[in-house]
């Protein structure tokens, strides 16, 4: 049975403990793109230390539009994901990585 995740812990910290796991560390790197910019966006929210409803408040949306983001269930466009680069203050780059 898993663990429940504790109130307050960050996605660094779960990752941090949810890494070791082998099986995990393989789904994480199976994982669709759409969790993987989820991860990225909710890693950077939390570094800047910003709540979902702050950074809704910044990108003109709703808490509940960053919850949906943040769990890998929003199809986003290019802009949304420069307005969130910029909410966050950052910047949105986007390489192809080949073989």
């Amino acid at each position: 049975m898993k663990k429940r995740v504790k109130r307050g812990t960050t996605l660094e910290e779960f990752l941090a403990v949810e890494m070791k796991d082998p099986e995990f560390r393989q789904l994480y790197a199976d994982a669709e793109i759409e969790m993987k910019v989820a991860f990225e966006i909710t890693k950077a929210r939390e570094a800047a230390k910003m709540t979902q409803g702050e950074l809704a408040r910044r990108i003109k949306s709703k808490q509940q539009t960053v919850s949906r983001i943040e769990q890998g269930g929003q199809n986003l466009t290019l802009v949304t994901l420069d307005r969130i680069a910029r909410a966050l203050k950052g910047s949105l780059q986007i390489r192809i990585v080949t073989p």
